[in-house]
């Protein structure tokens, strides 16, 4: 089944919280274009990094350097306290997303186009697909206030076929060869904290919709 995602201005927010559904959604874009390698079973050289890729990072960056630059431009005070730790906190995971995506690029850009063979391939398909689908999730539970415990089932799912790929790496279950099993490890990692990351940028997001808790 497709996942199908609200549009990102469906959310009411201000300031750094009401960019992260737009920052999720780029995430996710960019994490999609810096992999094509995997679902198109390797490319040539000259043609990765792609232009869609190029332009889905770049966009990311800016967008989290619009989003927070404002609120981190000066020492805060007690009255901007909640934005400028916000945006510590938007700044922090993007920027990290960012460095896991280019890590991804550089990997596929090392292969110089060579291919994983299967079954190798199909795990890492499987894990990046299921971290495509928490970042599109993320971006719907601050959008539509879902449940956050939909991304803690997704979560525990990814660091389960993490684990697995790991010890079938570790086995040499999955054939390859050496280089292949480097790789495909560093990839595994990359995918798996890009999901806690999107997780955490929902986790700011939703928190900064509810708002400060009301005194009685």
């Amino acid at each position: 089944m497709e996942h199908r995602t609200a549009g990102p201005t469906s959310i009411r927010g201000s300031g750094e919280t009401g960019r992260v559904p737009a920052l999720l959604l780029t995430s996710r874009d960019a994490l999609r274009e810096a992999s094509c390698p995997i679902a198109s079973h390797g490319v040539r050289e000259t043609e990765y990094p792609s232009v869609a890729f190029l332009r889905a990072l770049t966009a990311l960056r800016r967008e989290s350097e619009d989003a927070t630059s404002t609120a981190l431009a000066q020492a805060p005070d007690e009255g901007d306290r909640r934005a400028v730790l916000t945006a510590l906190y938007v700044r922090g995971d993007t920027g990290r997303i960012v460095t896991l995506i280019e890590q991804i690029g550089d990997i596929f850009l090392g292969r110089g186009g060579q291919p994983f063979g299967e079954p190798l391939a199909a795990h890492l398909r499987e894990l990046l697909g299921a971290c495509l689908t928490l970042t599109g999730q993320a971006h719907d539970v601050v959008c539509l206030s879902g449940p956050p415990s939909l991304l803690g089932q997704s979560l525990t799912g990814i660091a389960d076929r993490q684990r697995r790929l790991s010890g079938l790496l570790l086995t040499g279950g999955l054939g390859g060869t050496a280089r292949d099993a480097v790789d495909a490890a560093v990839l595994g990692r990359c995918y798996e904290e890009c999901a806690w990351r999107a997780a955490a940028l929902a986790h700011v997001g939703l928190v900064g919709r509810e708002g400060l808790p009301r005194r009685r």
